[in-house]
């Protein structure tokens, strides 16, 4: 594997299990400007050599649920729902970046919408509510 995870990208791990399981992904706040990554391994993708759709939509939630924190006084944020939408593949090896709007945050609730590109490809939409919780 040629690709090297960016500078100023860390790993975030430790805080979910299911997330470490199926990472890592990394997350780089520059400027207050939040951006997650992933660097596409072979346990990530399927017999079509491609990133597995399913990693990819764990992979919005993780970005989701990060970039929807930054900036707040919440602990966690819970997905309530989220829609995706697959636009293309990509290939084992490459790295993965997802940026994210915040379009509201109520009291309780976050609303956020991003996307999953290679370089200047998108390969997946998606939009969600998180429930916003302090402990």
């Amino acid at each position: 594997m040629t690709q090297r995870i960016p500078s100023g990208f860390d790993p975030a791990i430790g805080k979910d299990p299911a997330e470490d399981y199926i990472g890592p992904f990394y997350l780089n706040v520059t400027g207050g400007v939040p951006v997650a990554g992933l660097l596409v391994e072979d346990h990530h993708c399927n017999s079509m050599g491609t990133v597995h759709g399913g990693v990819l939509m764990v992979f919005a939630d993780f970005a989701f649920c990060a970039i929807g924190l930054i900036g707040s006084e919440d602990d966690h944020i819970m997905t309530v729902s989220m829609t995706t939408e697959f636009i293309r593949g990509a290939p084992c090896g490459v790295w993965l970046e997802s940026r994210a709007q915040l379009t509201r945050r109520t009291r309780s609730l976050v609303f956020l919408q991003g996307q999953i590109c290679h370089e200047d490809e998108v390969l997946l939409n998606y939009s969600g509510v998180g429930k916003r919780i302090v402990d």
